[in-house]
């Protein structure tokens, strides 16, 4: 009887808890930086392959194969992105970056 009592507790910790099992979520899925719509109306925006990120300034090989060195600080809007991710970034006409984005491929 008290061996039947432990099984039934033992399951009810696990379906109601989850018996402290979870799921690492992929940190590089999450969307932290939207444009605002200002931004999507008078910035311009690069899109392309991110190739280098050198302090704050990253490198991204636009659609048309061209180098373009653009700039981030602490102001940008930024998604958590690695080198060679394609990104899309939302740029000044001094080629600050205002939002980047990490776009699927």
């Amino acid at each position: 009887m008290m061996k039947r009592s432990l099984e039934i507790l033992f399951v009810a910790a696990l379906v109601s808890g989850g018996g402290g099992f979870a799921i690492a979520a992929d940190p590089m899925k999450a969307k932290e930086a939207t444009p605002s719509i200002g931004e999507r109306i008078t910035k311009d925006a690069v899109k392309g392959t991110l190739m280098k990120m050198d302090g704050e300034y990253y490198s991204i090989r636009n659609t048309d194969g061209e180098l373009v060195r653009v700039h981030v600080d602490k102001s940008t809007k930024l998604d958590k992105v690695v080198e060679g991710d394609i990104v899309k970034a939302y740029v000044t006409d001094k080629a600050h970056v205002t939002t980047l984005q990490r776009v699927e491929k």
